[in-house]
């Protein structure tokens, strides 16, 4: 968080500046109730992990004039657009909006970092971090409050990554039913686990292209561009070349950690 920044005459400009996933971002607008709520939200992940986060313009006026956007997306009247000199988030209103806009950057900008966002609720156990995915109501929030308390690192949002030839899942601040507010730190991954609702818990290894195909239905991405598609599919062929996957039947009991590989 810093001082405002001066804005030609109008209200005074404020920023803060967040990292998820170390990508790191920097929010700047005068709107002091919509920084006040921003602070509080991501207060967790506040503070940018490299020297130059990427600059996010909240509700500056009209569009400058030249070039399309480089990826532009619209939610509920909000719209985000990706010029060459700079990212602009219009027609913000509430922290909910931002909300949705930052996600939908973060899906974009993760390809540069071999990484991406998947709806999965993440648990740290024995310093390893354990994936669970699945259509909505297959169980995510359900794993993450049978998790001891100070392990969940999201419920329903979680961020991976490719760094240094391993795998790691970032705590996001996007959270799900169980409201995990999200953990601002990484694990290696252990594996990753597609739930499935069962009398029963029991565990079955997934082939790499079983495991790409369970990633596809959960991942997050907006963009229609073809080379965008491209790249997100490479980097998640090799996650499911990489990671260890599989189907976990789940009766929504604490005893499903039984079943899971150490």
């Amino acid at each position: 968080m810093s001082a405002p920044l001066a804005n030609l005459g109008r209200s005074p400009r404020q920023q803060f500046e967040l990292s998820i996933g170390c990508v790191s971002l920097r929010l700047e607008m005068t709107d002091a109730q919509l920084f006040g709520a921003a602070s509080a939200r991501y207060a967790a992940f506040a503070g940018a992990a490299a020297a130059q986060p990427v600059t996010i313009a909240l509700n500056e006026g009209a569009a400058p004039e030249g070039p399309p956007a480089d990826f532009d997306y619209e939610f509920e009247g909000a719209a985000l657009r990706v010029f060459s000199s700079g990212i602009r988030f219009d027609g913000v209103r509430h922290q909910y909006a931002l909300d949705s806009l930052l996600r939908v950057l973060l899906t974009w900008q993760l390809l540069g970092h071999h990484g991406f966002l998947l709806h999965a609720a993440t648990v740290i156990r024995n310093g390893k971090a354990y994936l669970f995915t699945g259509r909505s109501g297959a169980g995510k929030s359900t794993v993450a409050s049978l998790s001891p308390q100070g392990s969940v690192l999201t419920d329903e949002i979680s961020l991976l990554r490719r760094e240094n030839g391993v795998w790691r899942a970032y705590g996001t601040p996007f959270w799900g039913e169980f409201r995990a507010a999200g953990s601002n730190t990484s694990a290696p991954v252990a594996g990753i686990f597609r739930l499935l609702q069962a009398a029963e818990n029991r565990l079955e290894a997934l082939r790499p292209m079983a495991i790409l195909r369970a990633l596809l239905p959960n991942v997050l991405f907006f963009s229609a561009e073809a080379e965008a598609n491209r790249r997100l599919l490479e980097i998640l062929s090799q996650a499911a070349t990489e990671i260890s996957g599989y189907n976990l039947a789940f009766r929504k009991n604490s005893a499903f950690w039984e079943v899971l590989p150490a």
